[in-house]
C-alpha cells in the first residue's frame, strides 16, 4: 500500500494537472466569485470564463482555479502592461478571450487582428479564442483567433436543430479559410432570454430557461457535429450564481455537464468510425471506438416521436446514463449506446 502522503501527493498532481490539447472543454461562463469554483467543479466542469477585466480579480480566480484543477478564459486587456502580467504567465489560462462577438460588435478584421497580435506577443504560449454570433458572419472571422467558438441561442423561439446547424457553418467556414485544424468549441444556451434585451422591443418579451433534454439534444448536437468543447451561457441569474437563484436550473445544468464528463474520455481517447446502420433524417448519429467497444450518439432531431432504428434494438446496445431505449424515441431525444 502507498504512504498516505504520496497517495495524496499523486491525487493533488492529477487534480490540477492542466487540460491537455485532446481535453474535451466543459466550460461555465460567468463566474465571478472564487468561493464558487468548488460548486462549478463539482459540476462536472474543468473550466470557467468571466466577463470581469480587473487583473487583481482575474489573479484571485486564477489562484483558486489552479487549486481546483480548472482552467480559465480571461479578457487580457487590461492584465497587459499590468504588474500582474508576468505572474499571468503561469496562469491556468485554457485561452485568452479576444473578443465577445465581433461580428454583433461590428469588429474589422483588422481590429480583430490588433487584439490577437496583442495577446500573443504578451503571451505566446497561450492560445487565444473568440465567440460568433452565428455560423456564418459576414466578415470572416474564421482564422483570426486560435480557437472559434460560436454562441447560438434558440430556446424557446428559433428550431432546437440550428444550434448545431449553425456549429456545421461555421466549420465550413474554417475549412474554406484555411483552419480547419483548429478547435471549434459550442456555446449552449443555459439562461432565460427575458434577462436580455429583445431584438424586437416593441414585441412582449419572451424567454424561458431551456428544459433538461434540451440542454441535453444541444450538448449532443454539438459533438456530433464536431466541437471539441461545450460552454454553457451563464452561471449567474440576474446577477446571483444559478445554483442560489435557481436551484433547479442548477440541477438540469450539472445533470447534463457530469453525463458529458463521464462521456469525455470516449470523446478524447476513442477513434471516430462509421455508425453501425444506415440513417437518414430525423436521425443524425455519429461512433466511436473506444476499449473494443463502439460507442454510438444517436438523436432524433425531430419535434415528433421516431422508431428507434431497428439495429439499435439488438440487445447487444445498452443505452448508458439512465436514459432507457425503447422502441420509440422521444422528440430530440438521445441515446448514448455501447456495444457489449
Amino acid at each position: 500500500m502507498w504512504p498516505r502522503n504520496l497517495f495524496c501527493l499523486l491525487l493533488f498532481a492529477v487534480l490540477t494537472m492542466p487540460l491537455g490539447a485532446a481535453d474535451f472543454v466543459r466550460c461555465m461562463y460567468g463566474v465571478n466569485n472564487p468561493a464558487d469554483l468548488k460548486t462549478v467543479k463539482k459540476a462536472g466542469f474543468n473550466c470557467i470564463q468571466t466577463y470581469r477585466h480587473e487583473p487583481e480579480i482575474l489573479a484571485a480566480l486564477a489562484q483558486e482555479a489552479q487549486k481546483q484543477g480548472l482552467q480559465v478564459v480571461f479578457y487580457p486587456n487590461k492584465v497587459i502592461g499590468s504588474s500582474y502580467e508576468k505572474a499571468a504567465q503561469n496562469w491556468p489560462i485554457l485561452a485568452w478571450y479576444l473578443v465577445d462577438e465581433p461580428d454583433v460588435a461590428r469588429w474589422s478584421r483588422a481590429r480583430v487582428l490588433q487584439a490577437y497580435n496583442a495577446a500573443k506577443n504578451a503571451f505566446p504560449q497561450h492560445q487565444t479564442a473568440l465567440v460568433i454570433g452565428q455560423g456564418k458572419t459576414a466578415i470572416p472571422f474564421y482564422d483570426l483567433p486560435d480557437i472559434l467558438m460560436v454562441d447560438w441561442y434558440p430556446v424557446p423561439h428559433l428550431p432546437l436543430t440550428s444550434f448545431g446547424d449553425q456549429l456545421a457553418l461555421a466549420r465550413r467556414g474554417m475549412v474554406a479559410h484555411g483552419a480547419a485544424q483548429n478547435p471549434l468549441w459550442g456555446v449552449v444556451q443555459a439562461f432565460n432570454w427575458k434577462e436580455y434585451k429583445q431584438y424586437r422591443p416593441d414585441n412582449d418579451r419572451i424567454g424561458r430557461f431551456p428544459t433538461e433534454q434540451e440542454l441535453r439534444f444541444m450538448s449532443y448536437h454539438g459533438i456530433v457535429n464536431g466541437v471539441s468543447g461545450l460552454f454553457y451561457f451563464i452561471f449567474t441569474v440576474e446577477g446571483v450564481p444559478m445554483p442560489q437563484a435557481q436551484p433547479d436550473w442548477w440541477q438540469r445544468l450539472s445533470a447534463v455537464s457530469r453525463e458529458i464528463a463521464r462521456f469525455a474520455p470516449v470523446l478524447e481517447k476513442g477513434t471516430v468510425v462509421s455508425t453501425p446502420a444506415v440513417l437518414s433524417l430525423p436521425y443524425l448519429a455519429k461512433t466511436w471506438k473506444y476499449r473494443n467497444r463502439l460507442y454510438t450518439v444517436l438523436l432524433n432531431t425531430s419535434a415528433q416521436q421516431q422508431p428507434l432504428p431497428a439495429e439499435f434494438l439488438q440487445k447487444k446496445y445498452k443505452s448508458l446514463y439512465g436514459h432507457q431505449k425503447t422502441p420509440l424515441m422521444s422528440p430530440f431525444q438521445v441515446l448514448v449506446l455501447r456495444s457489449k
